[in-house]
């Protein structure tokens, strides 16, 4: 359901501007990687987006290996002398690492070595048949971990294991100048905790060191539909906020509240959803006054106590193992922005009715498929809000949601209609509009939004932690090599 856009981030990693003409191949001598340029077969397949509301053609599209192979094409970019620019930009080469697919675990430590080039369903499997392990993550089994840890990375474990970031003790990486690090705690220290918030400014990282847990034994998958008109949803929208600010909710439970169109004019489907990771006989206590006091009738409820793997295909609707074809068939066309909100202060009654009033009258009628997703993620005893927002570079902590506001092309083919962009604006400012203007609302750099203007993405995503990403992207990255619209 979310954050597929995230593949493109996390798999394709970094980029080298230049002329079309100039060739890698000239640079590198008779390697072996694997090099695709315009014309070439499997070009048209190797450069599209995800999301294909964002057309581009690169010069070229390079496959390594190994971390010294990333080091020889980050090299042969620094040799032309040309900036690293995005995925999305129309003069750049990528360097995709899905080839780089490690996933070790020293079982004496339950330590974990991840590549970057896998997605999250993949290292799921692994780190599983491994000793029963298991990291927070996200629940699209095609997202990239490489993107996915570097700006956060949130699932249904975060509340008691962090984000996905949290759990990083270490990575190898390649610097601007083809130089390999590791970084950590000891070792390059300031460039660890930039790269825990916003890694691919600052290098390009091949491999991670995690920290992993023992995977719950019978986890609960859950998940509740109702259909309801414009005055219930806003009761049900609080109802979900005043179970979110309750203190019986354990850091054992995640979950989300999504809104889309309902069957009637008006009315808005809500699907409530999530899993708890303690006894399955306790779930019913923690979950049960909530259901009670919903004021429409429920239109259906599953619950299923599951193994690790099954409760993740739930989540994941299907199998969470890629194939070449399910990767080659995912994609959307999409625009997506994000809000955090603060979890010493609940949303007031008039922005929870503005943004469902918007979503009743304006949702009805935009051409766009699109859902509004409430992610719960502080609470009680959350591990989230427990790291201080300058521990790492990753920096709204103290939050209680995260809102996801998202709207695809009728199809999900280009092109996106210009007034999805106007029905998604409106929809974030209908909540703004009806905050204190003390209300200290972020941003999630994973739901990235390209259109925030530097001033409001500086700030949204980064706070006060910016300044230091500066100074430190100075220091390992001075001729700014990575580079994109939103890059340090």
């Amino acid at each position: 359901m979310i954050a597929f856009s995230l593949i493109t981030l996390s798999t394709l990693s970094c980029v080298f501007g230049g002329s079309p003409s100039e060739s890698l191949q000239s640079i590198l001598g008779n390697g072996n990687i694997e090099i695709i340029y315009p014309g070439a077969p499997g070009y048209h397949n190797a450069s599209r987006a995800f999301n294909r509301r964002l057309r581009f053609e690169p010069a070229a599209v390079a496959y390594p290996d190994s971390t010294e192979e990333v080091a020889q094409l980050v090299k042969a970019g620094a040799y032309l002398g040309l900036p690293g620019k995005p995925h999305f930009t129309p003069t750049y080469r990528i360097i995709d690492l899905s080839s780089i697919r490690d996933v070790k675990v020293d079982s004496a430590t339950g330590v974990a070595l991840v590549s970057a080039g896998n997605r999250l369903g993949d290292v799921a499997i692994a780190l599983f048949g491994q000793d029963g392990r298991a990291l927070p993550h996200g629940l699209c089994p095609l997202v990239g971990i490489g993107g996915h840890a570097s700006f956060g990375g949130y699932g249904f474990t975060s509340r008691q294991w962090g984000l996905t970031l949290d759990n990083v003790l270490g990575a190898t990486v390649v610097l601007a100048n083809g130089t390999v690090v590791n970084a950590s705690s000891t070792e390059h220290p300031d460039l660890f905790w930039a790269l825990r918030g916003s890694g691919p400014s600052f290098a390009i990282i091949t491999h991670f060191l995690f920290q992993t847990y023992a995977a719950p034994a019978q986890p609960t998958y859950f998940s509740y539909f109702w259909n309801q008109p414009l005055d219930k949803t806003v009761e049900s929208v609080s109802l979900f906020q005043n179970l979110s600010f309750s203190p019986a909710v354990p850091k054992e439970i995640g979950f989300y509240m999504v809104l889309k169109k309902g069957l009637n004019t008006g009315d808005i489907n809500i699907n409530v959803f999530g899993s708890y990771y303690g006894s399955p006989d306790q779930y019913e206590a923690i979950m049960q006054p909530f259901l009670d006091a919903m004021p429409a009738q429920m239109v259906s409820a599953q619950v299923n106590v599951t193994s690790w793997l099954g409760n993740l295909e739930l989540l994941g609707n299907g199998s969470i193992a890629s194939t070449p074809a399910s990767t080659a068939a995912e994609h959307n066309t999409f625009y997506t922005k994000s809000l955090t909100t603060p979890s010493d202060a609940p949303l007031s009654q008039g922005a929870i009715a503005a943004f469902v009033r918007w979503l009743s009258v304006e949702g009805w009628y935009t051409d766009t498929i699109w859902y509004v997703e409430v992610e719960f993620w502080g609470g009680n005893s959350s591990r989230i809000g427990q790291v201080l927002s300058n521990a790492t570079a990753y920096f709204n902590r103290d939050e209680m949601w995260t809102m996801q506001f998202h709207a695809s092309s009728p199809t999900y083919e280009p092109p996106f209609p210009k007034e999805g962009f106007a029905f998604i604006d409106g929809l974030v400012a209908s909540v703004i509009a009806n905050v204190p203007h003390s209300y200290k609302c972020g941003a999630y750099p994973n739901y990235v939004d390209p259109r925030l203007s530097p001033p409001e993405w500086h700030e949204l995503y980064y706070g006060s932690n910016f300044d230091r990403l500066r100074k430190i992207k100075a220091g390992v990255d001075p001729h700014n090599v990575f580079r994109w619209p939103q890059s340090m």
